[in-house]
C-alpha cells in the first residue's frame, strides 16, 4: 500500500484549520464580487452614464471569462504557485476597482470601463485558482467542496446586505471601496494558504488545448452540440438581470436593491442543497434544463407585469422573480456542468468544462450585454424613460427564451454516457 493510500485511509477529513481557511477564502472572494457587481448599474445611472456604457461595463466580465482559460493554462498551471498568483492578482484588482469610480462620468466613461476590465482580468482567474487550491487541499473533495462552496454564496449575500443596510451605497462609490478592501483582505490571506504548486510544471504548452480543441470531436454527437449551443443561446438573454436589475428594483420603488436581490442567492442555497440533486436523479438533465429555462422566462415576465403594478401585487411579483434565481441559475448552469462531465472522457473534462464557460459566461454573456442592454434597452429607455418602457423591455427576453426553450425541447435527446465516461 502506498503512502498516499494510507493517508487517505487514515485522514478522511480535512483538518479543521485548513477547512476554515479555505471557507474564509471563498467567503471573502465572493463578498468582493457581490459588493459591486449587482448594484453597479444603480451607481452608473446616478452618475449620468448612458445605457451603452452600462452595457460595456457588464461586458468586461464576459471578456475576462473568454481570456481566463488562456491565462490559467499558460501561467497558473505551469509557472507559479496558485496561492501566490491569486494573492498578487487580488492586490492588483484592488487598485483597479478603487480607481474606477473616480472616472465614473460621461466624459471619462471609457477610462471607467477600462479600469473595470483591468479589475476583472485580475479577478476572474482567481475563481479558477481558488477552486484549484480547494481541490488540492481538501481530503474528501467530493464531500467537502460543496460545503466550502456554500460560503461563497454566503459571501455574496452578506456583501449585498452590507452595501445596502450598513453603507446604503447602491448609488455610491463606497461599494467599490468595500470590494477593494475585501480584495486586500483575501489577497493577504492567499499568501497564508497551503502551498499549491503548478500541476503542469514543465509540460509543453499547446494553445489549442487551452480552448478545448480536444472537445471538438464530441460536437459530432448531435445532442452534445445542441446542448452546448442552446446553453450559449440561453445565456444571451440573461445579462439584463445583473446589468439592469438593481436599477429596475429602484424604479419600482424598492430602495435597498442590493439587499432585495440577495433573496436570489438565499433561494439558491436551498435549491442547490435540497432540490436540485433529487430533481436531476428523478427527471434527468433535459427536464432540469427545461425547468431552468422556463424559470428565466417566468422571471422576466414577472418583471414585466410588476412594472405595470403597484403595492402588494408588485412586491409579490418582484419577490417571486428574484427567488426564482435558485431554479433559473442552478438548473441551467449546474445541469450544464454535470451533462458535459458525463459526456466526455476523463482526460478531456477540464477542457470541456472550460469550453462550456467560454460558451456561456464568456460569449453568451458578452452578446447578452451588447444585444439586450446596449442595442435594445438603451434606445427604448432614451426614447421614453417610464415603467411602461421597462415593462415592454422585459418582454423581449421572454419571447426570445420561449424560442430557445422550444428548440431545446424538440432537438435535445438525453442519452446514456458512453463507456469510459462518468
Amino acid at each position: 500500500m502506498t503512502q498516499t493510500s494510507e493517508n487517505i485511509m487514515t485522514n478522511t477529513r480535512t483538518s479543521f484549520p485548513t477547512f476554515v481557511n479555505l471557507s474564509v477564502m471563498m467567503f471573502v472572494l465572493f463578498f468582493l464580487w457581490g459588493a459591486w457587481y449587482v448594484t453597479m448599474n444603480s451607481f452608473m445611472v446616478a452618475r449620468g452614464l448612458s445605457g451603452e456604457t452600462i452595457g460595456w461595463a457588464y461586458s468586461v466580465a464576459p471578456i475576462a471569462a473568454i481570456i481566463t482559460p488562456f491565462f490559467m493554462g499558460v501561467f497558473a498551471d505551469r509557472f507559479v504557485n496558485a496561492e501566490k498568483l491569486q494573492g498578487a492578482l487580488l492586490f492588483l484588482s484592488a487598485i483597479f476597482i478603487t480607481a474606477a469610480p473616480h472616472f465614473a462620468a460621461p466624459e471619462t466613461s471609457t477610462a471607467f470601463v477600462g479600469l473595470l476590465l483591468a479589475h476583472t482580468l485580475c479577478f476572474m482567474p482567481t475563481l479558477g485558482l481558488s477552486n484549484t487550491i480547494c481541490l488540492k487541499h481538501l481530503v474528501d473533495s467530493e464531500g467537502e467542496y460543496p460545503k466550502v462552496r456554500v460560503f461563497a454564496t454566503l459571501g455574496w449575500i452578506i456583501a449585498g446586505l452590507v452595501v445596502s443596510f450598513v453603507f446604503r451605497a447602491e448609488e455610491s462609490e463606497v461599494q467599490f471601496y468595500v470590494a477593494a478592501t475585501a480584495a486586500v483582505v483575501v489577497g493577504v490571506q492567499s499568501f497564508l494558504l497551503p502551498a499549491t504548486p503548478p500541476p503542469a510544471k514543465g509540460k509543453p504548452i499547446r494553445i489549442s488545448e487551452l480552448y478545448g480543441a480536444d472537445t471538438l470531436p464530441y460536437f459530432k454527437k448531435f445532442s452534445f452540440a445542441v446542448f452546448m449551443f442552446v446553453s450559449l443561446l440561453a445565456c444571451v438573454s440573461m445579462m439584463p438581470y445583473w446589468a439592469l436589475g438593481s436599477t429596475f428594483v429602484n424604479e419600482v420603488g424598492i430602495e435597498r436593491s442590493g439587499a432585495f436581490l440577495t433573496m436570489g442567492q438565499m433561494a439558491e442555497l436551498v435549491v442547490l442543497g435540497l432540490i436540485l440533486p433529487i430533481f436531476i436523479r428523478q427527471f434527468g438533465i433535459k427536464w432540469t434544463m427545461l425547468i431552468g429555462l422556463l424559470s428565466w422566462t417566468i422571471r422576466f415576465a414577472l418583471f414585466s407585469f410588476a412594472a405595470k403594478s403597484a403595492g402588494t401585487p408588485m412586491m409579490a411579483m418582484m419577490a417571486m422573480a428574484v427567488i426564482l434565481h435558485g431554479f433559473s441559475y442552478d438548473f441551467v448552469f449546474v445541469s450544464g456542468y454535470l451533462y458535459v462531465d458525463g459526456q466526455v472522457k476523463e482526460d478531456v473534462r477540464a477542457q470541456a468544462q472550460g469550453l462550456l464557460v467560454v460558451f456561456t459566461q464568456g460569449i453568451g454573456f458578452f452578446l447578452s450585454s451588447q444585444i439586450f442592454v446596449t442595442r435594445i434597452f438603451t434606445p427604448m429607455i432614451e426614447m421614453e424613460n417610464s415603467l411602461a418602457t421597462w415593462s415592454s423591455f422585459w418582454m423581449t427576453p421572454v419571447v426570445y427564451l420561449i424560442v430557445v426553450l422550444l428548440l431545446f425541447g424538440f432537438l435535445f435527446r438525453e442519452k446514456r454516457a458512453e463507456p469510459g465516461v462518468s
